[in-house]
Parts: structure tokens; sequence; C-alpha cells
């Protein structure tokens, strides 16, 4: 009978014995039969191969894989909805790359696609963070006037805007700024919105006659292009600046509609190159115009000049000192750092004076984490204070970190001032300390009065305010010291406290002097203003006195709460004191506490300063001696040494034939010899 066909025909290998391919397994019986792995478990005939189960495994996710893709494949979207979104104009071309240059990254694929709506507005989406290129701010950086390295009084300044909306607040303030030619003026535009340059221009009314010189510090791909690569962008762009152009400053929006990557950016990147950055607050346009006015000096100057406050309090007169206190709370700081505030308070404090100062805040607007510059001093001492005594613990409030950055506002309790006194304040302190105008003549001044006296040092004769040949008010230098309300400059201040020292001293040790023992300040004022009249009038310094209509006051004096010095009290108190600092019994002669109160300002500042807001030069302002005389420049520096020589006799206890040498700095040691002094006998 023939054998059926195999299943299998193809593999020769069904027919052939276990033991010829595995030797040493071979089982034999006791027949002698050879059964070989007769008892091990053998694959079924017709069992797939391993190999065949992976392949048909495979096989079906390949399957399922093209279900799905195909499967999700949208296949009925009908015509796009119209819905509102933002056209920018058409920035122009885009300018051919040099011949041989390859840009190392392409347009990004998803350049046009769109992401979901956001309040109703598709945008683009912001994911590129390629390299960074400047295509078209090399080509305005060339035609800036580049500032030597010698070149010490550089005029450039910079605005600068990433936002649309802060580049229509900071161009027109930049066309004023240029317009008055004391400074070179820029704008460099570095943000997403691909509008051109030209149509930012005719869209704010910007015109050549401006002289603005405009950068387009935009990188590429700038529509997509993540915050951080548009922050490090405006980094760097701030730095190409900087290397052409070398601005003393830069001017930004801080009114709160600037975009953060902006901020963030040219701040660090002006915080490691030390230029400053000046936040423009919100309505600078209306209430901040006087910056136009300053040059680029002055401008760099903006955040490094601080100022310091200190209130000399009195005892029962909580009345006089809230109301000094409200009146700083409203002031305007704009984007200034708020002064700090030292309070002196007497030993006795009134119960109201302790309620109003627990729940009083400095700065007013502070948040609650951030520190209180708020700081008070209290009087230990019970018994009634001389006036070395005070005089000695009002300069001890304050002293300067930076003789030549920081300053001290003294007022009186009595004062109220304008919410425009800072605005006056920095202003005039910048122009006149800062400034690049004849820094010679600024030496010589000692500070910056608020208040406009209406009588004399010795409170006996009132006070007329000089004039211009036309009658207009106009600021006026005066060698006359005020405690109302006054900033006194931080090198100054040093100078001060070392002739008071000297001074002091001087007293304990050495005879009266014959000459100069006059007091020449009323009682009415407190005592440490003698000791700045001597220093006054042996240096040759004056303060700046503002020049306002009498309808305005920066500060007003209210009299129906004051109370004289401490050290003064009861001798004010008995009846005034003549000129020589007697006592009379007509209390009628302290014309300064019958003075008119006059309206404080609340206009924007230009409004109300004479000659369109400009401050007039220092060398063109008239100037007053001590005692309100009409005087040259040139003869202060004689009346001052006239003066020097006579107080070295009598007060430094100088021999008369020693060579009297000057020192210009922080010391009056060369108005006392006071190791060959004789002693008091």
């Amino acid at each position: 009978m023939p054998l059926p066909p195999r299943l299998f025909p193809g593999d020769v290998e069904l027919g052939k014995r276990d033991d010829d391919h595995r030797p040493g397994t071979k089982i034999t019986n006791p027949l002698g039969l050879g059964l070989g792995l007769l008892w091990e478990p053998r694959r079924l005939p017709h069992a797939p191969h391993r190999r065949s189960i992976r392949r048909f495994a495979l096989g079906v996710l390949a399957l399922i894989a093209l279900y799905y893709f195909f499967n999700n494949i949208p296949t009925d979207l009908g015509p796009p909805r119209k819905r509102p979104y933002y056209n920018p104009p058409d920035s122009g071309p885009t300018p051919a790359l040099p011949t041989g240059l390859k840009t190392s990254s392409a347009e990004p694929p998803h350049k046009h696609k769109q992401e979901q709506e956001e309040d109703g507005v598709e945008i683009l989406r912001r994911n590129f963070n390629g390299p960074i290129k400047f295509y078209k701010l090399a080509s305005s950086l060339r035609a800036a006037p580049t500032a030597r390295p010698a070149d010490l009084y550089n005029r450039d300044i910079l605005f600068a805007a990433a936002s649309l909306k802060s580049a229509a607040i900071l161009l027109p303030i930049a066309c004023d700024m240029a317009m008055r030619k004391r400074n070179f003026v820029h704008f460099a535009l570095m943000g997403r919105d691909p509008i051109s340059i030209d149509i930012l221009k005719s869209v704010n009314g910007i015109s050549e006659d401006c002289g603005i010189l405009f950068h387009d510090a935009r990188p590429d791909f700038s529509t997509t292009s993540t915050d951080f690569r548009m922050e490090v962008s405006s980094s760097a762009a701030f730095n190409h600046i900087n290397n052409f152009v070398k601005p003393n400053a830069a001017l930004v929006d801080g009114s709160g509609g600037e975009e953060p990557f902006f901020l963030k950016g040219i701040k660090a990147r002006a915080l490691a190159l030390q230029k400053t950055v000046i936040e423009l607050p919100e309505n600078a346009e209306q209430n901040l115009m006087w910056i136009t006015l300053l040059d680029s000096s002055s401008l760099s100057a903006w955040n490094m000049a601080s100022i310091d406050i200190a209130v000399h309090a009195q005892p029962s007169a909580s009345g006089s000192l809230m109301r000094l206190l409200d009146s700083l709370t409203r002031a305007d700081f704009f984007s200034s750092a708020p002064p700090r505030l030292t309070i002196e308070l007497p030993n006795q404090i009134d119960e109201p004076t302790k309620e109003y100062l627990a729940r009083f805040k400095w700065p007013p607007n502070r948040v609650d984490n951030s520190g209180s510059l708020l700081t008070l001093h209290h009087r230990i001492s019970q018994h009634k204070a001389t006036a070395e005594e005070n005089s000695i613990r009002f300069l001890e409030t304050f002293w300067p970190a930076d003789p030549w950055t920081s300053h001290v506002l003294v007022l009186s309790p009595q004062a109220e001032l304008s919410p425009l006194f800072f605005h006056y304040l920095k202003y005039t302190l910048l122009e006149h300390r800062y400034s690049n105008d004849n820094p010679a003549l600024h030496y010589n001044m000692m500070g910056i009065s608020l208040d406009l006296p209406s009588t004399y040092l010795n409170d006996s004769s009132a006070f007329t305010p000089p004039a211009t040949n036309t009658s207009d008010v106009t600021p006026f230098l005066w060698q006359a010291p005020n405690s109302n309300a006054a900033l006194y400059f931080g090198d100054k201040w040093v100078e001060l406290h070392d002739f008071v020292a000297r001074l002091l001293t001087s007293q304990h040790n050495l005879p009266t002097p014959p000459t100069l023992n006059e007091k020449l300040v009323s009682k009415t004022y407190p005592s440490w203003l003698e000791h700045v009249l001597k220093l006054i009038r042996a240096r040759g310094y004056w303060l700046l006195y503002p020049g306002l209509e009498k309808t305005d006051s920066l500060v007003t004096l209210h009299n129906d709460l004051y109370l004289p010095p401490d050290e003064y009290r009861e001798d004010v108190e008995m009846g005034a004191e003549s000129d020589q600092g007697e006592l009379t019994a007509d209390p009628d002669r302290h014309l300064s506490l019958k003075h008119t109160e006059t309206p404080l300002i609340t206009k924007p500042l230009l409004t109300l300063l004479p000659f369109s807001g400009s401050l007039p030069k220092v060398a063109g302002m008239p100037l007053l001696s001590w005692d309100g005389e009409r005087i040259d420049a040139g003869d202060i520096g004689n009346h001052a040494a006239s003066y020097s020589v006579l107080f070295r006799e009598e007060i430094g206890g100088c021999d008369a034939s020693a060579a009297l040498e000057p020192v210009l700095g922080l010391t009056a040691e060369d108005l006392f010899c006071l190791d060959s002094a004789p002693a008091e006998g």
C-alpha cells in the first residue's frame, strides 16, 4: 500500500530521527530497541512557529495604527468663520541678506499657524527661540554721532519702547526734548509689532523737525518669538546701541502698559552697564514735562540722587506735626524713590501724636511686605535744652552715606507742603547740582529753599525778593540759611558737622570773641541756623530761593499753632528781641509770625515757573548778601576772605600773621588753629 503524501513535502528534516542531532539522549529498552526521545514532549505537527506568531502580532498592530491615523484626519471642515483679528500694517519687504551671508535659522514652519482664540482674537504662536539677528539696526547706528571715549559731556539720551501704546506716550516727550537742543535724542523700537518706523512716526505726528534719530532694534522673527527670546533681544539691542551711542540715560514707559519682557531685559543690561533707566509714570506727558528741560548729565543722576527728610517735633504741638505729615502723604513722588523720613520727638509726647504715629505709614503707598522708611528719635533728657545741645541733637539727625548724592530736606512742623513740592525740588536739584552748565558756580550753592521768607534773618524787617529789569519774579541766590523748608547738600552738611564740632570746642577753650559774638539770627528760628550762617559767610556759600508769584507757593507756614524753639521758648514768650538778639517789650517785631499764608501749587509745574519753566543760569540770577544787600558774585569771594581772616583770629585761635589757605572739601580745618590756641583764663 503506498504511503500518503507528506504534510510538508519541502521539509526534509521531518523524517530524520532526533538522535542524529542530540547525542547522549538515546534511551535503550531491555529488548534492544532504540526509543530515542520517546518520552519527551514533541511539537505538534500542525503548530505554527514562534516567528510566525510575532509577525502576525506586528501586522495586527500596524492595522490598528493605520485605522486610527486615517480615522482622525479632519475631512468635514467647512469654510472658515470670519473672526475679528489684528492685522498689523505691512512693514515692507524683508531686507536682503548680504552676499555670502546665510541665516542660521529658517522661517519657522508654524509662522502662519494660529493659536486658539484669546478674547476673540487669533494670535500667532510665539514659540520660536532661534538665534537673534538685527537686520535693520546697523544702518541707523552708523548714522548716529558716536561719542568719543574722552568726551566727558556726552549729550545722548535714549527713549526705548516695545509696546506701540508706550511708544505713543514717549514720542511727544522725546520730540519736545530734542527740539530744545540740549541733548541728542534717540528712539529705539524693540517690540514684536511689524509696523514700519515711517508709519509709527506718521501715526504719532513726528516730523523731521523733531530731530530724533530712530533705531529699528527688533529682531528677526519678532512676531513669533518667545518672551525669553524677546527679553534677550531687548538686552542685546540696548547693548549694541550703548556700544555706538553711549547714552547717559534711557527713558521708558513705567505706567504699566509696557511689555514685561522688554522692561526686564533692558533693566538687566542697564544695571550691568551702570546706565540710568528712568521709568516715566502715568500722565508724564502732562505733569512731568520739565524732564525735557534737563541735560543728559542731570538725567544720568536721576536715580543716583537721594533725599532724606528731617523734622524736629515740639511738645504739645500734635496738630502742626499731623498737618505736615498729611501734606507729605499727598505729595507726588512720581517714579522717584520716596525720601526717608526722620522725626525728632520731644521727651513728653502727647496722646494725639502717639495715636497718629501708631497708624502712620511711610511711604504712604507701600505694600505690607515692603520696608518702612520712617525713623523716630525720642529725647530722654527732661531738662531744658541749651542752644548748644539742641544744635548738636538736630544736626546729628542726618549723615549722608555719599556726600555727593545724599541730601537732607529740613522741615519745620509749622510747614505744609504743596503736592508738587518734590517736582520742583528734584528739578532744581538735578539742574543746579548735576548739570554740565558752569559747575564751578554750583560749588558755592549750599542748598535749595522751598520757602520764600517774608522777613530778614533778624525777623524785624520785611523782605522783598529781587526782581529782573522787567519786574518779573525770578529765582535768586541769598546768603541766608533757612529752617522752614530747605534742602541742604550732603557735602555741605558734612562740612557743617566738622565746622560745628570745631566751633563748639573753640567756645569751650577760647575767650569770647569781641566782634563775632553778635547774634544775627532771630530766636524765632532754631539755634543751629546761627552756625550755618557763620559757615556761609566764611566760605561764600548761598542758597537758591524760588521765584514764584505771591499767589503761588511750594510751602506755606501756619503760625496759628506756632511754638518757639525749645532753647528759646521762655525768651520769645516774654517778648521779641532786638536786632542784636536782646529782648524787647514789643512783640510786634516778630514779623515772620504775621505773614500772609499763600495757597499751595496744584497745577503742573511748568505752567507756574517763569521763563516758560526753564531755570535761569546761576550766573544770571540776582545775588544777595546775608543781610539782603544786592551784590556781585566776585564781591562774595572778597567778603568771604575778609570774614575768614577775622574768624580765624577771634574764633579759630589762629595767629594774625598765619596765612589763610582755604581747603576745598568736606572739612573746615583751615578755619581753626586749636592746637596752638591759648586756654581760656
